[in-house]
């Protein structure tokens, strides 16, 4: 497998780069949409030696890709639904990832509690079904623990008739990270990759065929003619308004929902491994998980009509995570507890119409039009690997593509994985004195990158914070941020973590960005006016 080395792109110069590109190229295919699944299927198709362009109207991961519940899963609850397929395909994933991007994708315990005599038990059957679809997945089967045992791992739980519990390992991972880093893949791969690019409408030839699209770049206004074999719908719960271009009368196929995740300091929630609450009164499981040294609990399910750029969290679903948490805690969540809270819109496919979103697969759906738009959507983070793979193919398939390579996504070692071990986090703390949690975020996002991107003597953006200016000169020169909430919300995730210091970050992060990519005051009163205006929305929800 070829080796990809560090380098800064210089945005600029390099994004310039990629919109000529755009106006003089004839590519494969046009990827619309750089979320898990848009980007995923640019860096197969990249690797596989086709001439990739991907396109995305925002930022990679800024939709539903970035506000996962963090888990790469086969999904306990699919059990109920008979889902086997899709449970087996997803853990086949996880241990692909666990090995491909070590940094990002990390093994983590789970407790399911047990307050009734036949809890244990039915648990078990469905972990003993669980563990023989995982197969040989290099993680642990699931086994029954006391009482003691879970209150050791989890000693936030509620005490009262705990008889103990089933412990079982999934995986957790960065979302907006992973999907940062396929973006920059495949640009490195020889993919075109552009972002805060839009689709205006798509060029069909005589027959009706696409032969193209015209798309504008957001940040001069200026648009540009794409000349491209296919087009690729990958634009989650936009999808309809792309299928919409290419046939005025189609048929709407979302089903579109809502959930929403709370994060809490751990203070208030103490934990060692993550929980799982299996029975709550909207039909879904909800988890409790360490994550960024905070917890975060969540989802919640809410049919939604409106599909907006920014989604709210609504209030019925703060009171519901609240409620339901505190069934199984010690120590009341009140409202005032929550530091931060994400809602993010799942593209789920319902061709029937169905409004019961909890019920809905969450196996992909992959569509050709007359004209040859391919559109696909549904699915989930764990499968954006296989979901890509079988989109290159039907790409090859429809357009008459020829790669040069077959699929090497399999064993593909991301960026980071080179110079990886789990115990770099003791020198990454002792070069740059930091505490052992901040050690770990370096490590868990950069991984063998992580002391190229800080050099010698990092600033810190905040003393005492434990995040480094260098981060975010790294996050414009090579992962494409150019926004503020680029930076604090998908590329160190501050935004996600604290709204509070999230607010704190804004002016120095903006006086960075503005040196660095020459902002004019009118355009770094913009910023910071998106910035405060969505922190402080998201702060007005709970």
């Amino acid at each position: 497998q070829r080796r990809l080395k560090f380098c800064n792109r210089l945005n600029q110069i390099e994004r310039k780069k990629q919109l000529d590109r755009l106006g003089k190229t004839q590519f494969d295919c046009l990827i619309v949409g750089g979320g898990a699944t848009g980007a995923g299927t640019a860096h197969d198709a990249s690797l596989r030696g086709l001439n990739v362009a991907l396109i995305e109207r925002k930022d990679f991961s800024a939709g539903t890709s970035s506000r996962s519940t963090k888990l790469i899963h086969g999904g306990v609850r699919y059990l109920a639904q008979f889902h086997f397929n899709l449970i087996r395909e997803a853990l086949t994933e996880r241990k692909r990832l666990l090995a491909n991007a070590p940094h990002l994708v990390k093994p983590l315990k789970f407790l399911m509690p047990s307050y009734k005599l036949y809890e244990k038990p039915y648990y078990s059957i469905g972990l003993t079904m669980y563990d023989i679809l995982a197969g040989d997945s290099g993680l642990p089967g699931h086994k029954r623990i006391s009482r003691q045992e879970f209150m050791k791992e989890f000693p936030g739980v509620k005490q009262k008739d705990l008889r103990g519990g089933i412990a079982y390992y999934d995986a957790q991972f960065n979302d907006a990270r992973l999907n940062v880093l396929l973006a920059r893949t495949a640009e490195m791969e020889g993919a075109c990759v552009c972002n805060k690019v839009e689709l205006i409408s798509l060029i069909k030839n005589e027959s009706g065929k696409i032969s193209g699209a015209r798309v504008k770049d957001l940040l001069t206004g200026k648009e540009i003619s794409v000349e491209t074999k296919l087009v690729i719908n990958t634009t989650g719960v936009f999808i309809d308004e792309v299928r919409k271009m290419d046939d005025a009368n189609a048929k709407p196929l979302l089903a579109p929902s809502q959930g929403i995740h709370l994060v809490f300091p751990k203070s208030k929630i103490p934990c060692h491994s993550a929980m799982i609450i299996p029975k709550t009164s909207d039909g879904r499981v909800v988890f409790l998980l360490p994550w960024e040294d905070h917890v975060v609990m969540g989802t919640t399910d809410t049919p939604i009509k409106q599909i907006q750029q920014e989604p709210i969290p609504l209030e019925n679903e703060v009171e519901f995570l609240l409620r339901t948490g505190n069934e199984y805690l010690e120590t009341e969540l009140k409202k005032e507890d929550i530091i931060s809270v994400f809602a993010g819109l799942r593209p789920l496919i319902s061709p029937s119409g169905n409004a019961d979103t909890k019920n809905i697969s969450r196996e992909e759906m992959m569509l050709v039009s007359d004209s040859n738009l391919i559109t696909m959507s549904g699915g989930k983070w764990s499968t954006y690997r296989k979901m890509a793979e079988d989109l290159t193919d039907k790409m090859i398939q429809v357009g008459k593509l020829v790669p040069i390579r077959a699929c090497e996504t399999y064993n593909y070692n991301f960026i980071g994985k080179g110079g990886y071990s789990e115990n770099m986090y003791l020198k990454i703390a002792q070069d740059y004195k930091l505490d052992i949690e901040s050690a770990k975020r370096l490590r868990n996002y950069y991984g063998g990158e992580v002391f190229e991107i800080l050099g010698s003597k990092p600033k810190e953006i905040l003393k005492g914070t434990g995040y480094f200016e260098e981060e975010v000169l790294h996050a414009i020169r090579n992962e494409f941020a150019l926004s503020i909430l680029d930076v604090i919300a998908r590329r160190i995730r501050i935004l996600f973590t604290n709204l509070e210091l999230a607010d704190n970050f804004v002016k120095p992060v903006l006086s960075i960005m503005a040196k660095e990519l020459k902002w004019t005051a009118t355009k770094k009163t913009q910023e910071e006016k998106e910035a405060r205006e969505l922190i402080k929305l998201l702060k007005e929800s709970i």
